[in-house]
């Protein structure tokens, strides 16, 4: 089953993503709280084999969204800054990326620095949409506080 962690503008005072490229990326964790919400959702997923996939919204596009596909995620370690730690750091790999966009400006166009093209975001509110009633079918069986776990 295919899983989706959803950052949008609102939760990027929490967590930051660093080092991106098209194979990977470090997020940076700041508040504890999300750490271990971030850590349970990783360890649920791993324990059932679900793939795991990004839904970053763009810091000035935000209509635009990133989907990085198939993340693997590494333990969490010490995040430094000029010997001052700030947070936590975990890096993170995937397979691929896909871009979506809800503007017509973009949809269809070239991404800049890439060979891809913002595909309708009305695709990717399907898939989250899809993986919700998923969810929602496997929290009624077996789990009523899953739902309260995933990062939206």
């Amino acid at each position: 089953m295919k899983r989706f962690l959803k950052f949008y503008q609102k939760d990027k005072e929490a967590i930051k993503m660093i080092n991106q490229s098209e194979k990977g990326f470090e997020l940076v964790i700041l508040d504890d709280n999300t750490l271990k919400e971030l850590l349970e959702i990783i360890n649920m997923c791993e324990e059932e084999n679900d793939e795991l996939s990004i839904v970053w919204q763009m810091k000035h596009k935000k209509m635009n969204f990133i989907v990085y596909k198939n993340c693997v995620f590494s333990a969490p370690m010490d995040n430094f800054i000029k010997d001052t730690l700030l947070g936590k750091k975990l890096k993170v790999s995937c397979t691929g990326t896909s871009f979506y966009s809800d503007s017509y400006l973009y949809k269809d166009r070239i991404v800049k620095k890439s060979k891809d093209k913002y595909k309708d975001a009305t695709l990717l509110t399907r898939m989250l949409k899809i993986s919700e009633l998923n969810l929602k079918s496997v929290e009624s069986d077996d789990n009523p506080d899953l739902n309260d776990v995933f990062i939206n």
